[in-house]
């Protein structure tokens, strides 16, 4: 009989949770989970404490911005990809493995509530985020909500009179309008916008910034095949190849903005590397094969 895994989200269940980044999350990590012959179901909050989770031999509870407690039986993993300044030493005890998508607080974590962390970053569904060799514009892209802040990522190079083509909601009253091509756009054609355009912009919820949580924009618009500019955070620009490259304010996001692409990002060769290496090494199918290594290794 093959074993049966849930994995327990932040993101409510229908038409409400399709724009949750951990709605998507799940998604790729119980794909691969399926290809190594498990049986994998989701549950949403809502189903968090679904009564027949006994029959589960092992969860996964992706933890995003709530608390999610694990139920009594089987093994449980927790994996802690967002606001780690919410996490408690009673949460991470609840658990038999504990994963962070930061080396640098998997570490500080592990020495301040002396229970072991283990460093597991995000990563890209390698099922979408793959080049297509479509041919590269000129427009720059921002993906995401509006979070009800004037996200300075977005805000400084419109201000600096640079276009931006922003994809989310609750943009207005901080943006023009004509800079909102959509409140939303499928899980599906991102990669092609990533891949398409000029540069893909990215920036941090501060919490995750200043713990070193890379977001999973940065892997997802690498794999495709984009160019990024994104916030300054642990392992950017380091861990891809030269396709991703830091910004520390809003000023040099604009001083970046306005140089030839061409020029601070790496030739399509290297691109394209760093694509491949995105890929290989950090798709959800490399990190459910570590999830499996661990708990199998006891």
């Amino acid at each position: 009989m093959r074993e049966r895994w849930a994995i327990k989200i932040c993101a409510p269940a229908g038409h409400a949770g399709r724009v949750w980044g951990d709605t998507h999350f799940a998604t790729g990590l119980a794909n691969a989970l399926r290809r190594r012959d498990l049986e994998v179901v989701v549950d949403c909050f809502d189903a968090r404490a679904r009564a027949t989770s006994y029959l589960d031999d092992v969860t996964v509870v992706v933890r995003g911005p709530y608390r999610i407690d694990p139920p009594a039986t089987g093994v449980r993993v927790l994996w802690i990809i967002s606001h780690p300044d919410e996490i408690t030493r009673d949460e991470l005890a609840q658990f038999d493995y504990v994963f962070a998508a930061s080396e640098r607080w998997a570490a500080k974590a592990s020495a301040q509530f002396g229970i072991a962390v283990e460093p597991l970053l995000e990563c890209t569904d390698t099922d979408l985020f793959f080049p297509r060799e479509l041919p590269r514009g000129d427009d720059i892209v921002f993906v995401g909500t509006a979070r009800g802040i004037a996200r300075p990522a977005v805000v400084g190079p419109l201000r600096a009179g640079i276009p931006v083509k922003v994809y989310g909601p609750d943009w207005r009253g901080f943006i023009p309008a004509d800079a909102i091509v959509a409140t939303a756009i499928p899980n599906e054609r991102l990669s092609e916008r990533y891949e398409t355009a000029s540069i893909v912009l990215n920036d941090q919820w501060p919490a995750m910034r200043e713990e070193g949580f890379m977001a999973m924009r940065l892997f997802d618009a690498v794999a495709a095949g984009g160019r990024v500019i994104s916030e300054r955070v642990d392992g950017v620009p380091e861990l891809f190849g030269g396709a991703a490259i830091a910004f520390d304010d809003a000023e040099h996001l604009v001083t970046l903005l306005r140089q030839d692409p061409a020029e601070i990002f790496p030739p399509a060769h290297a691109l394209a590397a760093a694509s491949a290496r995105v890929r290989a090494e950090h798709s959800f199918d490399a990190r459910a094969r570590e999830i499996v290594r661990v708990i199998t290794a006891g």
